[in-house]
């Protein structure tokens, strides 16, 4: 797990103190805070809503508004989604925006680049009313026209997706462009469009990776809920609704639902996917594995789609944990936003500027290495808007890296800091965020990222320490510890499929007649597995038994002493379970990880006296592929 080092204030040099009070003393339209990017540098954005359905996009559409001066937003679309097929409801986004209007003035104060809310009000476009699942002919739409128009203008930068709901609009203008222009053209007007989609909540989105795989595709599911699910809630309460949003911050306050579909308080399920984009240093939108505010995906193995991958927390695979982790820096930002809607410059907290080795900015610096050098890296230059006093943390972000543990970090907590570089790290890549926290009320966090490229040969990982997704291809895997035996191979079910030999064992299909399981049999083949391993052991994993408490049972078992392995996988989403072996619990708060994951649980050693070997599982829904048994020689 990446751990947070306690942090030891550091203040800003006195000039930078007196300059930022300086301005304060000037006024507002002096004293606002300066844009993170500059305005040809921001990301473009449209965000494509089906507000109407679950309260949660107004909630999401309320925090948006207070983001606008990031981003060069493009268009505020409406559509459908998950159990809101109706009717477009436009005039709720119009509402949050002349509500965003009456602000404006005092948001002003506090950063300059806040677009006018006619400008806003000039980017709401209506979806169809139509088929929310089909795009085609005479399926046109002002917002899917909008798009295209979005999309052709002159302008090397992509345009960022941000999909609360459906993306039909999006899917009816590739198909448009595609009808009605060479393919050149059309694979061009595809190149520049990038997607973050909260779970895809209508059928189109199957229909454009399965006919434009080229779309950059980021599929957010389950993930998205870590903006409010786990993790601190007294940050995500109704109490802190109310306090910090809802009351006492002007007009835009109390358009913010105070609860959602089956929550009270901040759900927000579809803000991610754009905090994804935000330029504050933390990331690169075009590195979908390297994670931010918006969460971590990998390469779904089909296309330029990108699925969630799990942070560890607590040493457990949990890709909510992508989200949570940043909560507190979240949340923070947002309760000063709306702070700023009513409050003097003076009287309200602004982000930090975070710097890297002499650099101001947001963007990732790359640094070329040795195993066993010491890199030097200092935050000089960053600032304060507010002349807060400032403190730094240097840690080690390890799951997007490819080398396998934290490093050693000297002066962690310090203004400057020198990473050593394993030597075992060489072929490997480590990834340092700089965060730099203000004392404000509240504190907030800025950031800088460096990914650390170490020269030489891929160094091995000790046995079991690479991600799951990093990992070599498995492709044999050996019986119990012989210390513990000796052991010889007694059986090998495929639970969901037919005969096969696995690490030179031949294994019996599940037709066997001493096995018994009447759970659901599946074969899900096109799952990317992680990690990687041999087809016949990918193609017993991909056959498997399903159901909410599954139940495989061996007869006919001779007595004695055996060792009992189940290969388990994830389908689809992270389940949590537990375990059992002849009633007895042999793994408790298992967490099945991501799409893909595969693991071999075991061995489990029990004393056989009855002619059975049975495997149950609880807590959610399983997928049991295997149950590779040893037996103990007398």
């Amino acid at each position: 797990m990446t751990h947070r080092m306690s942090v030891v204030p550091v203040r800003l040099a006195a000039p930078a103190v007196a300059v930022c009070f300086m301005l304060a003393g000037l006024g507002a339209a002096w004293a606002a805070a300066p844009s993170r990017v500059p305005d040809d540098r921001k990301p473009r954005i449209v965000a494509m809503t089906d507000i109407g359905g679950d309260p949660d996009d107004q909630q999401s559409m309320v925090r948006f508004l207070l983001y606008t001066c990031d981003y060069q937003v493009e268009g505020l679309c409406t559509g459908f989604g998950h159990g809101h097929y109706q009717k477009t409801r436009p005039e709720l986004i119009r509402k949050a925006v002349e509500a965003y209007g009456k602000v404006l003035p005092n948001l002003r104060k506090h950063r300059r680049d806040f677009p006018s809310h006619e400008h806003l009000l000039s980017l709401i476009k209506d979806g169809s009313n139509g088929d929310a699942h089909s795009a085609g002919p005479g399926r046109d739409s002002e917002a899917s026209d909008w798009i295209i128009r979005v999309l052709d203008r002159p302008d090397p930068r992509p345009v960022w997706f941000s999909i609360w709901g459906g993306p039909r609009e999006l899917a009816q203008a590739i198909w448009k462009v595609a009808k009605t222009r060479p393919k050149q053209e059309a694979a061009a007007f595809r190149k520049k469009i990038r997607v973050h989609s909260i779970a895809d909540q209508d059928r189109t989105a199957g229909w454009v990776k399965t006919n434009h795989p080229d779309v950059f595709w980021i599929f957010s599911n389950r993930l998205f809920r870590g903006i409010w699910a786990g993790g601190d809630q007294k940050i995500v309460s109704p109490e802190w609704l109310e306090k910090h949003v809802r009351t006492g911050h002007g007009p835009l306050g109390p358009l913010y639902p105070a609860k959602a579909a089956g929550k009270a308080g901040v759900k927000e399920g579809d803000t991610p996917s754009f905090l994804y984009v935000l330029p504050d240093g933390l990331s690169d939108p075009e590195h979908p594995e390297w994670g931010n505010w918006g969460g971590r995906f990998r390469p779904a193995g089909k296309g330029r789609e990108y699925v969630p991958v799990a942070d560890i927390e607590n040493g457990r695979p949990n890709s909510m944990y992508s989200i949570q982790r940043w909560r507190t820096a979240y949340q923070n930002a947002f309760e000063a936003r709306m702070d700023w809607c009513v409050k003097p410059f003076d009287g309200a907290n602004h982000e930090p500027a975070a710097a890297l080795n002499g650099e101001v900015g947001t963007g990732v610096l790359r640094i070329k290495t040795d195993p066993g050098a010491e890199v030097k890296l200092s935050a000089a230059g960053w600032s304060d808007p507010d002349g807060d006093t400032l403190a730094c943390t240097w840690w080690t972000y390890v799951e997007p890296g490819t080398y396998w543990a934290e490093v050693p970090i000297r002066g962690a907590d310090q203004h400057d800091a020198v990473v050593t570089v394993p030597q075992d790290a060489s072929g490997r890549t480590v990834h340092i965020i700089c965060e730099v926290t203000d004392d404000g009320r509240p504190p907030l966090a800025a950031y800088r990222r460096a990914i650390l490229e170490v020269s030489g040969q891929k160094a091995p990982s000790p046995a079991g320490a690479d991600r799951p997704d990093l990992g070599k291809p498995i492709t044999r895997l050996s019986g119990p510890p012989a210390k513990t035996g000796p052991w010889t191979f007694y059986r090998g079910i495929n639970v969901g499929g037919g005969p096969v030999e696995i690490d030179g064992q031949r294994w019996a299909g599940d037709d066997a007649k001493d096995f018994v399981c009447q759970d659901r049999r599946l074969n899900s083949p096109q799952v990317r597995l992680m990690p990687p391993t041999d087809p016949a052991r990918a193609k017993m994993i991909h056959a498997f038994r399903w159901n909410q408490e599954p139940r495989l049972v061996l007869t006919g078992v001779p007595k004695g002493r055996y060792a009992v392995y189940a290969y388990v996988w994830e389908e689809t989403s992270p389940e949590t379970l537990t375990i059992s072996l002849n009633g007895r619990a042999v793994a408790q708060g298992y967490n099945s990880g991501e799409a893909g994951q595969w693991q071999r649980l075991g061995p489990w050693e029990i004393d056989v006296t009855g002619g059975r070997i049975e495997i149950t599982s609880r807590g959610g829904a399983a997928n049991f592929s295997g149950i590779e048994v040893w037996r103990k020689a007398k």
